[in-house]
């Protein structure tokens, strides 16, 4: 047999290698696409990341300006808020103002539609311990608030945010 007959009979592929390889090719992207382009994961991550660093801006802002800064943590809102009128920034009696963010904007987010978010509210003290909203007690365990698959814990005395 001649060496040019050979290698024209053994080019390409058949119509069945053809078939089966695309068919397979499609079996794994249905499975596979569906896993690349879940964002839910980054969502529970970036909103727990955004609560934490609010939560930590929460206290120092309360230990730099020796007024209570408070801190609303609802399932599908966050926010942190100051009194204003009433005899001062730690009177309670008057009205809470949403907090202004560093670079422009209330201090406010919405949870993603598809995070679980647990609630809380509590305050920070001048001295930045964490403060039951409600009765103005200190914190006398770790307040544990759950965000999608994270949790973010806030240390009693200290007010650490982790």
């Amino acid at each position: 047999m001649n060496p040019a007959t050979a290698f024209r009979q053994s080019r390409g592929f058949t119509i069945v290698e053809l078939v089966t390889t695309i068919v397979i090719l499609g079996i794994v992207a249905a499975i596979a696409s569906p896993r690349f382009f879940n964002t839910s994961p980054f969502e529970t991550a970036g909103f727990a990341a955004e609560v934490r660093a609010g939560l930590r801006h929460a206290q120092a802002t309360a230990m730099a300006s020796g007024c209570d800064i408070r801190a609303g943590i609802a399932s599908a809102t966050f926010v942190l808020q100051r009194w204003s009128g009433g005899a001062g920034c730690n009177d309670h009696a008057g009205t809470l103002q949403t907090l202004k963010r560093p670079g422009g904007g209330d201090y406010s987010a919405a949870a993603p539609s598809n995070v679980a978010v647990g609630s809380a509210a509590l305050y920070f003290d001048s001295m930045g311990r964490p403060r039951d909203a409600d009765t103005g007690t200190l914190l006398a365990t770790a307040l544990s608030i759950p965000v999608g698959s994270d949790t973010i814990v806030i240390t009693p005395e200290t007010g650490l945010v982790r």
